[in-house]
């Protein structure tokens, strides 16, 4: 099985690599610190299986999920490997295509076990995050909708280069849109996530792990 690795922390990479080495079923074809680099190594190589961090810089591990997904030229199936168990980035992460979803506190065995599945056509979610969806279905909490689920894709990738410093003109040609638009996505990010400033929408993305700053 061929894998391709997205993650900003060296140590995971390496430790996932050294993991992955030790079994001759998995093959590691290549690695990613951010979204774009993940989006243009399953262009080149077409890998079974993309493994995914969320928060990552540039674009993040969602949005890259729902470019490599969306390609009708690439097979790679993409499985989130991540450390955050909140519904919303569940929800979100199947909704723009992910197969798997398996948090980092994860045995390496479970995480084989995932990849299996996702291979032979199943979806895969891990135990502790599958009683927290089943929360979800049963109604439990009576909980408003997940905050990531009120944005669009453009929207969510806007939040994030604001939070990253970016002015709306870098904005605009990093996402090729017009700076207007940019300011129209703004001023509806501020709507819907009753925010009066930058700075607010900055620790938004902060809270919800569309960025970590570092």
């Amino acid at each position: 099985m061929k894998i391709v690795l997205a993650d900003d922390h060296n140590l995971v990479i390496e430790g996932l690599k050294k993991c992955f080495d030790a079994d001759p079923e998995f093959e590691i074809v290549g690695t990613a610190a951010d979204g774009d680099q993940l989006v243009a190594l399953v262009g080149e190589f077409n890998p079974d299986v993309a493994l995914v961090d969320i928060t990552m810089p540039g674009m993040n591990g969602i949005e890259a999920v729902r470019m490599i997904t969306k390609n009708p030229g690439v097979d790679t199936r993409c499985v989130i490997l991540s450390m955050h168990r909140e519904r919303e980035f569940v929800n979100v992460a199947f909704k723009n295509g992910a197969w798997g979803y398996v948090l980092k506190s994860a045995s390496f065995s479970e995480l084989k076990q995932a990849l299996r599945d996702v291979m032979e056509g199943r979806k895969y979610m891990g135990a502790k995050v599958a009683d927290l969806m089943l929360d979800e279905v049963e109604g439990l909490g009576g909980k408003r909708p997940p905050l990531l689920t009120k944005l669009t894709p453009r929207e969510r990738q806007t939040l994030q280069l604001l939070a990253e410093g970016l002015t709306v003109k870098e904005i605009g040609a990093k996402l090729g849109i017009s700076h207007k638009t940019v300011h129209t996505f703004r001023a509806s990010l501020m709507q819907k996530l009753e925010c009066g400033s930058v700075a607010e929408l900055t620790r938004v993305a902060i809270r919800h792990g569309l960025t970590n700053l570092d």
